[in-house]
């Protein structure tokens, strides 16, 4: 009886130790470059919200000192498009904000 209570007890240990490695716990802020004011940007990885990997689609909040921005990432036409709260929108590989694409980028190759 003992026997099967400690294999019991180290099967669930090791199942509650595999499942957490799977899960983000620490948040971060991550540079991901200034607006054309010069304010610095950070992406809040713990807001990014995966909508689809193929192709990607997601949310995510950015904080620019002391404003903070929602973002939405989408395909459009065959290409990544970004939409921000601000009103802000394009393509995210057409060069006209270096912040949304750099976003992009760092969530594809991060989550």
């Amino acid at each position: 009886m003992l026997k099967k209570f400690s294999m019991l007890m180290v099967l669930a240990v090791a199942l509650v130790v595999a499942c957490g490695f799977n899960q983000r716990t620490e948040a971060a802020e991550v540079f991901v470059g200034n607006y054309s004011d010069g304010s610095p940007v950070y992406l809040l990885t713990e807001t990014v919200v995966i909508r689809s990997y193929r192709p990607y689609s997601f949310n995510c909040r950015v904080r620019a000192g002391y404003d903070y921005l929602n973002y939405s990432f989408f395909p459009y036409n065959g290409s990544p498009f970004y939409r921000n709260s601000e009103g802000y929108e394009g393509y995210v590989n057409g060069g006209s904000s270096p912040v949304a694409s750099n976003i992009y980028h760092y969530v594809v190759n991060h989550f």
